[in-house]
């Protein structure tokens, strides 16, 4: 009876080391999985059998060995900060972006910059001055303006392509977030199913803690496991998974008419962010790329009227990195095209200037340098057309620009004289450079540092610049912490070939010694049935 049950202890040690060799040749055939974390075996005893005591002690003898679990190695500590660093890098990495593309369509880092084109123009005005009669300084003249409207309105459209790029990226980002949910909460069933039958569902964990990973960093999350092991997952601390239940985003019109879109929960209606609230590494709000993106992209295109209400604009438009641009931008370009505008084709608010100047052919002709391309200047009465925030086509906006064809066919046309006797008269021209050189607007409403043309120009670059210097730094930051983690986090859970041949060798001699128990007993029973000579009676 001994031999016999020794037998059975054997057995299980036999059954717990081939155990633990399956999972070591899973572990090393999946070295290089991403996402995949180590699994390792723990044994237990099976039980004691009580065989007598003393006076100090039970006698007890053992009865072998179990498989207690095949459990992953992981730091739970260590996910969350790496998700919650995640999140961090994700907004970052997002902005800096925004911020690049900017300055990448401005030019000011490499190509033909905007600031050179402007200080072209500059320098045509400067030369028209030493001789506004002549055809050549007059073509000169109108060659660089036209330069200058053309840059305008790329960099105008180019902003809003980027808007718009940016728009499918947030309409890729929550579809990406919805398949997720329903990938993770699959998962929980899954997971559930085989864990309630007793069987390992490891595998399947990490395909969702590698769907987490994902997940955080495009949108801050919050997550807990319940009972049955499964994911339980917030967004914004709104549920998104909860109970077997996936709280799927929508989409909607960013405001009222716009061509963007922001996300919604669809079982309430609410928006998922709430933009209007100050985002700040204090506030642990700077988290997911999705929230970066919005923020980097706004509601719709910006016009240098969205810098008119102080209020307006430090509320919807600042806090939005390309509408900011648009915004800023384009006061520049209204600035200098209406400025030059009004000295050649000036008006009076209701009808034309009489006062206006003169062309060479003596005629006063009320011909702006820069048209609006569905708006005359003039109506058929004589009226100026004025510009109206309601109206896109009334205004003098970069993207809405053109040079007058008049001029572009006759030069003559240009009026740059107060007389008609002295077509050399440089008044018209003075007045231009004048205006130029005074201060015309501030960077931001509201602030009392007034800058002229040039100024305002680089100090809109270098406020772009530095806006993309702090997200580079937070960005930079946010990589170091998620680097450092994630190296804590392999040293841990990732698969070491050594460590796994090693332990490989270990079981294989555990098994093979367990064989040799066996194979000892079987010989011990065969010699004493022999020896009893009872055999085939």
């Amino acid at each position: 009876m001994s031999s016999l049950s020794s037998i059975s202890k054997i057995a299980s040690a036999l059954a717990a080391n081939q155990t633990a060799l399956q999972v070591t040749a899973h572990n090393v055939a999946n070295v290089n999985t991403p996402g995949y974390v180590r699994q390792q075996v723990l044994f237990e005893d099976s039980g004691y059998s009580t065989i007598g005591s003393t006076a100090r002690s039970i006698l007890q003898l053992g009865l072998g060995t179990d498989v207690q679990c095949v459990r992953q190695v992981r730091d739970i500590f260590l996910d969350k900060a790496y998700r919650h660093e995640m999140g961090g890098l994700g907004f970052y990495s997002a902005s800096y972006s925004a911020i690049e593309e900017i300055e990448a369509i401005l030019g000011e880092l490499e190509g033909e910059s905007f600031s050179g084109i402007l200080g072209n123009f500059w320098e045509s005005i400067d030369e028209l001055s030493t001789h506004p009669e002549g055809d050549e300084t007059r073509g000169i003249f109108i060659e660089d303006a036209l330069a200058f409207v053309n840059r305008s309105n790329l960099v105008m459209d180019q902003l809003k392509n980027y808007q718009t790029t940016l728009n499918q990226k947030v309409i890729n980002l929550v579809d990406e977030i919805n398949y997720i949910g329903e990938k993770i909460n699959d998962l929980n069933d899954e997971i559930q199913r085989y864990e309630i039958n007793g069987d390992q569902a490891n595998d399947y964990r990490d395909q969702r803690n590698a769907l987490l990973d994902r997940l955080s960093s495009i949108v801050d999350i919050s997550y807990k496991y319940d009972e049955l092991g499964c994911a339980r997952v917030k967004i914004e601390g709104r549920d998104f998974i909860y109970d077997g239940e996936v709280f799927e985003i929508g989409l909607k019109e960013a405001e009222p008419k716009s061509l963007l879109v922001k996300p919604y929960w669809l079982s309430t209606g609410d928006d998922v962010f709430d933009l209007n609230e100050t985002i700040s590494r204090s506030k642990k709000n700077d988290r997911g790329e999705l929230k970066s993106l919005l923020i980097a992209r706004g509601t719709r295109q910006a016009n240098y009227t969205d810098t008119n209400n102080q209020a307006h604009y430090e509320n919807s438009i600042k806090p939005y990195a390309i509408m900011n641009a648009q915004a800023q931008f384009d006061v520049l370009v209204h600035g200098i095209v209406t400025m030059i505008n009004d000295i050649l084709a000036p008006n009076i608010g209701l009808a034309k200037d009489p006062n206006a100047p003169y062309g060479l052919d003596g005629i006063q002709h009320y011909e702006e340098l820069f048209v609006r391309k569905h708006m005359d200047r003039y109506d058929a009465t004589g009226k100026y057309n004025q510009e109206t925030t309601t109206d896109y086509n009334s205004l003098y906006t970069a993207g809405n620009l053109a040079i007058n064809p008049a001029l572009l066919e006759n030069y003559n046309k240009l009026g740059l004289s107060m007389n008609t006797v002295d077509v050399a008269d440089d008044q018209v021209v003075k007045k231009i450079l004048d205006a130029w050189k005074n201060p015309f607007a501030s960077l931001e409403p509201g602030t009392s540092t007034m800058l002229n043309y040039g100024e305002y120009y680089n100090s809109f670059v270098a406020s772009t610049g530095n806006s993309g210097n702090m997200s580079y730094t937070e960005m930079d930051n946010q990589r170091l912490m998620v680097n450092q983690i994630d190296t804590e986090r392999s040293k841990l859970s990732g698969v070491s070939s050594d460590e796994e041949m090693g332990n490989m060798m270990k079981y294989q001699h555990a098994y093979n010694g367990a064989s040799r128990v066996i194979t000892v007993l079987d010989e011990m029973i065969e010699q004493i049935v022999t020896s009893l000579g009872i055999v085939g009676r």
